[in-house]
């Protein structure tokens, strides 16, 4: 940990100006408690104690400079006007099989949160200083062992208005948090999931999403994270999404719709923006995928103002994603797909890696496999026909690896647009160069 990435974080979310969530003021809470620390000890137990305890009007400190054994999974449940201060750090247990029956014992299921917070009205907030605001997952030994079953995600953040702040994911087992409430603002976040190499599978710290986002009027603002997965993953059911300056950076998988429509899921998203963001090295900028077969809405989604560094794919959407590591895609036989809407990707510059895939390509093909893929593509539209309406792509200034904008290239079957998206595309519709288009109002 260094206090310069700390730094950076105060910046970010200091030169942003209004938030697009407004979280009302939180009462100042009454009663003041602190956790205890007992030295080569579970603290779990009490730490449940003082959240049992202390989960009406209460702020809640862990305290600076202490190293809390967080060696069991957590529910905080039924907070009513409480502030979390996490000024030290929580640690899970580096025994991976001890996590793995630690979770199925809590929850019955091998997938569940690590930590789980309920309520109303509840302000999590870390600590700028190098030691504070940490969870700490310790998914190196996870990673070099190549173990992606049974893996519990860290944090469930299911708060009806809250905030969180200043909090480090520090090597999350897999994905950070998941915020599935209502009215929660979000600033001054820190990931730490780089490992290994971005183009080597030994090693690679998969499914290390930032945030998945399932919850309506949420916004985060100030994100700094190397991870192996999405920064931002929006669910089935988010509304009214904002996610704006970051840095997302080793391999990250973008900026991200999806995936929707699984199993035939009807799924539903609306009115999400993503703007002024850095891509550093991701396999995606702005992406969306949906199940073959899936079914729903995804409608009035803006990525804008993105950087891109050694970034695989700038733009990329596919309504028929399939899972390669089980054989070639099936046939669409329900003949649905999750419709899309209202689409627009503004302001991309930059360049393309070298590489279009990296280390979770374990399959063969791949799983991000797309027939024609070349590592000079700016857009990548893999579109069910007729199901995607009001697309526009503007001003795309994006060139291959050390190659001119001349190089780069397009995917896109023009066979599969509804009738009349030429028009408003953007740019020409082909499997060739990529040529910008007039945009007919």
């Amino acid at each position: 940990m260094h206090l310069k990435f700390s730094t950076l974080l105060l910046f970010i979310s200091t030169a942003i100006g209004i938030s697009d969530v407004v979280v009302a003021a939180t009462p100042s809470p009454t009663t003041k408690c602190v956790v205890p620390h007992t030295a080569d000890v579970d603290d779990s137990p009490a730490i449940m104690e003082v959240f049992t305890r202390c989960n009406v009007n209460s702020t809640i400190t862990f305290k600076a400079g202490v190293e809390y054994n967080a060696w069991s999974p957590m529910k905080w449940f039924n907070l009513t006007n409480v502030k979390i201060e996490l000024k030290g750090a929580l640690h899970l247990p580096t025994n991976v099989t001890d996590v793995q029956a630690k979770v199925v014992a809590t929850y019955g299921t091998a997938t569940a949160p690590w930590f789980s917070i309920q309520g109303k009205n509840v302000d999590l907030v870390g600590d700028l200083s190098p030691k504070g605001g940490i969870i700490h997952g310790h998914g190196e030994g996870w990673w070099d062992a190549g173990i992606q079953a049974s893996r519990p995600l860290m944090v469930t953040f299911n708060v009806a208005t809250g905030t969180i702040s200043k909090l480090k994911m520090i090597k999350p087992v897999a994905h950070g948090i998941r915020i599935t409430g209502t009215n929660i603002l979000v600033t001054q976040h820190y990931v730490d999931a780089k490992h290994g190499s971005r183009d080597s599978s030994v090693g690679f710290p998969f499914n290390t999403d930032g945030f998945n986002v399932g919850g309506q009027n949420i916004t985060i603002d100030g994100y700094y994270g190397n991870n192996g997965d999405d920064c931002v993953s929006i669910l089935n059911g988010a509304k009214n999404v904002v996610a704006r300056n970051g840095y997302c950076g080793f391999s990250s998988h973008g900026l991200s719709i999806g995936s929707l429509g699984s199993n035939g899921q009807n799924s539903q998203v609306s009115n999400i923006l993503f703007e002024n963001w850095v891509m550093d090295g991701a396999v995606y900028g702005a992406r969306f995928k949906s199940w073959t077969g899936g079914n729903g809405l995804a409608a009035n989604i803006t990525w804008r103002n993105l950087v891109l560094r050694n970034v695989s794919t700038p733009i990329f959407i596919t309504q028929n994603y399939y899972d390669q590591g089980k054989g070639p895609r099936p046939n669409n036989t329900a003949g649905t797909s999750t419709h899309i809407d209202n689409f627009h990707f503004e302001n991309f510059s930059g360049y393309l890696n070298p590489s279009w895939t990296d280390g979770t390509c374990i399959s063969d093909p791949c799983w991000n496999y797309v027939e024609g893929i070349d590592a000079t593509q700016a857009i990548i539209f893999d579109l069910y026909n007729g199901t995607a309406t009001n697309l526009q792509a503007k001003n795309i200034h994006v060139r291959p690896y050390r190659a001119g904008y001349d190089d780069t290239t397009v995917i896109c079957d023009p066979a599969t647009l509804a009738p009349g998206a030429q028009d408003t595309l953007g740019f020409k519709c082909q499997d060739g160069p990529f040529v910008a288009t007039p945009i007919v109002s």
